[in-house]
């Protein structure tokens, strides 16, 4: 026979489970900010690849006129914004400066017909079913586009852009494919500039 007190068992059994209780209540919490953190992650995610930019760098070039007969064209073919935080120009592995500098090293001397556009610190909107394009030079002359034209191999850009969130890319000449870098080069001595 057992001289416990009955009202000391219930009272055991009450604090068990509050005891009880109060674990579960603290797992169900812990569960809760679990997923609430996995869900702040997925909508981070989310919110960054709605706002995506992908540079695209290539060119377009017309042999039967005198005008736009060689278009060098930056594209932005991704959701988001690309801001431009520096541009990098080499022709024969040699690293160009400005544009007068190209048309020198293919043996331009002289005046001619070309419109250039500044890249570096510009934002190219997404291309969302409009013409946002920026043509960093337009050669106007045939004879011109054709020896633009047959330099293509020997050029080489790369552009390195950020999105809204400061993720980073360097986007290449000739090339779809972008490489994410976690900043973009700051060295203005390479740096090309119209």
């Amino acid at each position: 026979m057992t001289n416990e007190d009955p009202s000391t068992t219930t009272a055991q059994k009450r604090i068990r489970i509050s005891e009880l209780t109060s674990a579960l209540a603290l797992a169900v919490s812990i569960f809760a900010l679990a997923i609430g953190a996995w869900q702040t992650r997925l909508m981070q995610s989310q919110a960054r690849a709605a706002v995506w930019p992908h540079l695209s760098i290539g060119y377009t070039y017309n042999s039967n006129v005198d005008d736009n007969g060689f278009i060098w064209h930056v594209d932005n073919n991704g959701v988001g914004p690309a801001r431009i935080e520096s541009v990098t120009v080499t022709l024969d592995g040699k690293p160009m400066q400005h544009w007068r500098d190209v048309l020198a090293a293919l043996g331009f001397d002289r005046e001619m017909r070309t419109s250039t556009t500044s890249l570096r610190g510009e934002v190219i909107p997404p291309s969302l079913n409009r013409e946002t394009a920026i043509e960093p030079i337009r050669v106007n002359e045939r004879d011109a586009a054709s020896v633009f034209k047959a330099a293509v191999p020997r050029f080489r850009m790369e552009i390195c852009y950020c999105s809204v969130y400061d993720d980073c890319w360097i986007a290449h000449w000739q090339t779809p494919k972008v490489d994410a870098v976690s900043a973009c080069p700051a060295d203005e001595a390479t740096d090309f500039d119209d």
